[in-house]
């Protein structure tokens, strides 16, 4: 979070904001929506600017003992009561109705602008600004729009507001005189002037207090959410804790990073200590404000004519003190608000950095006729700008079967990342046949909580395939004890070991029938003995099917015709190169 001028602020809010005014399917329906809230807002301003000279006859008929008056104001509330029944809940409810519509319509984009083309991925490759992801589609979406319509209609409604009254100050301030001592100093609208002048005072005031809120507040959600994602992790991890052992570790750690959200919380409570002291000094400075601007005109010179005119010229006045006083009377909302915005727009800004990084990418990937993948000239690198890996006239042709070897951190699996196009950072030229079933067997595949169906299917719908294809994959990869658990609904990749999870993978691509079969020791929590029948009847099965793998271990070469080694160059950078079996 930086530093940012209002103007800064409003240029972010509009950027987030405007594209579901302007461009969404639903524009219409809501802009409906908005001119009925607006309709509503109008009348409600328009009933309590009404209320004040209710109040003002209905003060005078009591002091004055008046019963006409009274009783004729009788009816005045009652309509103007049920006017602001009618106005405050149908105005809540067309509000909860256009937030549901642009909340619906802005987390969906979001999601879109996480997950495609790979940019959940891409986007933790381009910088750390984007923490906790999940939290910033789920809440802060939700704060961004509580809040800009809060402000935002508040502000406008607050603008309305304070014309109306104004205007009644300034009648009001022709007829009552301004004494002190013995003068009258009064001049032309010195009500309105001597409320701005306050307000200037007391809203330096509370800027110069309130200001550190808002990081404060952005370092608060960010704390949360760390705070938040270290406990998700631990539960997703929980086996390998429980068998190393690490509870006391773990406690530690999270006590360490829940102390970030204790400390930061005590540095906003005295901050807001600060802050309400002098906010409630300010309030009380108000009220002597009004009693000593009118006091004298009331008690010493009888200028106003009775206690009603008092009590009008003291609601209008009071009125347009807060107006002039929005500002200072949401500087605490609005301090999390601009945490919220910053938060929101730092996602926007990681997110159109890695468009970027990829339209600008050296790396073409095109697909041609030929049914080979054909690797001119592949030069790759890390993020840092650190060379990694390169390549030069690799093909691999239909049916091949080729096995990928190299030591850790050659950057094997970071072939295939290019293969896929998920990684953007390198200058080469790449050719890939066109209309081709491909997929690549992680390591550690992943499976979504749900039916083991779902799981097996992923990331295709269950009733891709029938019940009796799923069952036949399951007895191929060697699970025929999870037949029986097809309709299980649980957390798989906490259920199984990783051995059973990768035999799963393999049954996802024995039903996906590929062309193309990427390993990325794929089979490396297998025992050999179940490794080697897995592969046989793989290339029983999938004959023509062209599978590239990544492993360690010597009994894989007898089920690949080729092999590609990455050897290290000088330079500390490895090169793809064929090389003959051992």
């Amino acid at each position: 979070m930086k530093k940012q001028n209002w103007k800064e602020v409003i240029r972010r809010i509009w950027k987030m904001a405007a594209p579901y005014w302007t461009q969404s399917d639903e524009k219409w329906g809501s802009l409906a929506l908005l001119l009925v809230n607006i309709s509503i807002m109008v009348l409600n301003v328009q009933v309590g600017v009404r209320f004040t000279i209710w109040n003002r006859d209905w003060t005078n008929a009591f002091t004055n003992h008046d019963i006409q008056l009274w009783q004729q104001n009788l009816w005045i509330f009652f309509i103007l009561g049920m006017s602001m029944i009618f106005t405050g809940t149908f105005n809540t409810y067309i509000t909860g109705w256009i937030n549901i519509r642009w909340r619906r319509w802005m987390t969906a984009r979001y999601i879109n602008f996480w997950m495609a083309n790979s940019n959940h991925y891409k986007m933790q490759l381009t910088g750390n600004e984007t923490d906790n992801p999940d939290q910033r589609i789920q809440d802060d979406i939700s704060g961004f729009l509580g809040s800009t319509w809060t402000y935002t209609f508040s502000f406008v409604q607050n603008i309305y507001t304070l014309v109306n009254y104004i205007i009644m100050l300034l009648q009001l301030s022709a007829t009552v005189p301004l004494v002190v001592g013995k003068y009258d100093i009064s001049f032309p609208g010195y009500f309105v002037v001597i409320a701005i002048i306050w307000v200037t005072i007391t809203t330096t005031l509370t800027h110069l207090v309130g200001k550190p809120l808002a990081r404060l507040n952005y370092n608060q959600q960010m704390y949360d959410a760390n705070f938040r994602f270290s406990l998700v992790r631990v539960r997703e991890c929980t086996e390998q804790i429980a068998l190393l052992k690490g509870e006391d570790v773990e406690h530690t750690r999270l006590m360490g990073v829940f102390g970030d959200c204790v400390i930061n919380t005590f540095k906003i409570m005295g901050r807001n200590l600060k802050f309400g002291i002098v906010s409630q000094f300010l309030a009380y400075g108000d009220a002597m404000m009004f009693s000593i601007i009118l006091g004298p005109a009331y008690f010493f010179t009888g200028a106003i004519p009775g206690y009603g005119t008092f009590m009008q010229l003291a609601t209008a006045f009071q009125n347009v003190v807060n107006g002039f006083k929005w500002f200072q009377n949401s500087y605490g909302g609005l301090a999390t608000y601009v945490a919220v915005i910053d938060r929101l727009y730092a996602f926007n800004a990681n997110y159109e950095r890695t468009k970027d990084i990829q339209e600008k990418s050296a790396i073409k990937i095109t697909e041609g006729d030929a049914d080979q993948i054909d690797i001119k000239q592949l030069d790759v690198y890390l993020p840092t700008g650190f060379k990694q890996i390169s390549a030069k006239d690799l093909v691999i042709k239909h049916g091949e079967k080729v096995l990928i070897k190299g030591k850790t951190g050659a950057g094997k699996t970071t072939l295939f990342r290019v293969l896929a196009g998920i990684w953007p950072f390198g200058a080469g030229e790449i050719v890939l046949p066109k209309d081709k079933k491909v997929i690549v067997l992680p390591q550690k595949p992943y499976f979504p909580i749900g039916t083991l169906m779902e799981a097996v299917s992923y990331p295709a719908p269950p009733d891709t395939y029938t019940r009796e294809e799923v069952i036949q994959a399951l007895r191929d990869v060697g699970m025929p004890q999870l037949v029986s658990r097809l309709d299980e609904v649980a957390h798989w990749n906490l259920m199984l070991s990783g051995g059973e999870q990768q035999r799963l993978g393999i049954a996802r691509a024995m039903l996906y029938k590929p062309d193309y079969l990427f390993f990325d020791e794929a089979t490396a929590s297998i025992d050999e003995p179940s490794e080697e029948a897995l592969y046989k009847m793989i290339l029983e099965r999938m004959k023509d099917t062209t599978i590239i793998s990544i492993g360690h271990r010597f009994s894989l070469e007898q089920f690949h015709k080729r092999i590609v080694t990455a050897e290290q160059q000088p330079s500390g950078s490895f090169l793809f190169v064929e090389t003959s079996k051992v």
